[in-house]
């Protein structure tokens, strides 16, 4: 997604209306939630409580806008407005600042520096390297491609301050730009809970709590998944894992309905007690690292294998059959190879 800065066209190949079915859409703000019911405010402005037996939280967390979008897109055609305003403040800078060196701050700035070769790009972070959560393999070659091209990293150096147009480090050091973006600072979506009665199952970082079944701490028939939650596992936020944490929960309510045991996320899902890590790190169209536990392929390859796993995830999505199997089939031997010749490596291994 994170290309639409720089080729804001492409958004109607990456998004597509709710699929149809038997579920009801409603369009609004979830403002309160309870063991028993939710308060959404609708568009129209009014209220509307929506009475529950199970809940499985889903909210996400915000990145920074654009990245998440403002509370007023609210259809396909203001959504993609909203790119091609920010794609055209991309295109007339002279410099942009990148503060964050995770895998968001690192793979917009590959993507402006793909696509706008001469502009000055410069990335901020505090972190000693780029996308320190993954492997030296990856580390090292991202920051290569970054310095082979120009690019300036100003990395182990905390930031004091920033604003639209430039960033002071801790040290006083002043760093100015046309345009800045800030790719870190996270927040879980959980203002809704706080208007609610599980309000005591929020963290320190407003994140909500759950057990090895992904339930909401002593909530029996509710659930959290994604960037929203904290497990005990303390497993890194990634859409892949997002995803299996909603297939989990979704199970675990159809299993909790019909009185059979729940699953334990990630042991009886994923037969071992942590998920694979699995990852592409884009470097622009046509470089990046691909990661499979301790396997790292860097290169073309990974670039290639990230536009066979969106194009295919979208035509999952959408509920077409090549899609369906294709990651039937995926996720299946995904788990299997995490769980015989290519197992995770162990925490604080390299």
């Amino acid at each position: 997604v994170l290309r639409l800065f720089c080729a804001p066209q492409l958004f109607r190949t990456m998004a597509s209306p709710t699929p149809q079915g038997t579920h009801e859409f409603v369009l609004g703000t979830v403002t309160s939630v309870s063991l028993d019911h939710v308060i959404v405010s609708q568009i129209s402005g009014c209220t509307r409580r929506i009475d529950l037996d199970y809940l499985i939280l889903a909210t996400g967390a915000d990145y920074r806008q654009p990245i998440t979008p403002p509370p007023s897109d609210i259809s396909l055609s203001l959504r993609a407005a909203s790119w091609h305003r920010e794609a055209a403040r991309v295109r007339t800078a002279e410099s942009v600042l990148i503060l964050g060196g995770g895998a968001v701050g690192t793979e917009l700035a590959a993507e402006i520096v793909c696509h706008f070769p001469r502009k000055r790009v410069t990335i901020v972070d505090a972190q000693p390297s780029l996308v320190p959560l993954f492997p030296r393999q990856t580390t090292q070659h991202v920051e290569r491609w970054f310095r082979n091209r120009g690019v300036e990293l100003f990395l182990g150096q905390p930031l004091e301050k920033w604003d639209d147009c430039s960033c002071t480090t801790k040290d006083g050091q002043v760093i100015q730009a046309d345009v800045v973006f800030v790719c870190f600072g996270m927040r879980c979506n959980s203002q809704c809970i706080s208007g609610g009665d599980m309000h005591g199952c929020l963290g320190p970082r407003k994140e909500v709590r759950v057990d090895d079944y992904l339930r909401i701490e002593g909530r029996p028939c509710a659930f959290a998944v994604g960037d929203v939650m904290a497990h005990p596992s303390g497993e890194i936020k990634q859409a892949y894992y997002a995803e299996m944490n909603g297939a989990v929960a979704a199970q675990n309510v159809l299993r909790h309905a019909r009185g059979k045991p729940l699953l334990r996320y990630p042991e009886d899902f994923a037969g071992a007690s942590v998920m694979p890590l699995v990852y592409v790190v884009s470097l622009g169209r046509y470089d990046g690292s691909l990661g499979f536990n301790r396997l790292v392929i860097n290169g073309p390859f990974a670039a290639l294998m990230k536009w066979f796993i969106e194009w295919t995830k979208m035509r999952q999505m959408e509920g077409r059959p090549i899609g369906l199997l294709i990651w039937t089939i995926a996720d299946a031997i995904t788990i299997f190879l995490s769980r015989t010749c290519l197992k995770p490596a162990a925490k604080g291994s390299d």
